[in-house]
């Protein structure tokens, strides 16, 4: 079975509902804990090749550049 991001968007909504619980193409898979459910979301979306929805996106990193005058 090739995962979709389908597959992913059901795990995350059943990770935010607060169940371990997924059924996906008629497929009931109960998970033994959040933290289980969270390494199946992890490992989609690394297959997925798309950022992990459950880990923050990295600020990015300012730079400025400040003139001064002497005038």
């Amino acid at each position: 079975m090739a995962l979709t991001q389908t597959h992913l968007n059901t795990l995350v909504n059943a990770w935010a509902a607060g169940t371990t619980s997924v059924t996906i193409d008629g497929k009931r898979v109960d998970y033994r804990s959040m933290r289980d459910l969270e390494t199946a979301i992890a490992t989609t979306a690394t297959a997925l090749g798309v950022p992990n929805p459950l880990q923050p996106a990295r600020a990015t990193t300012r730079t400025s550049v400040t003139k001064f005058s002497r005038g």
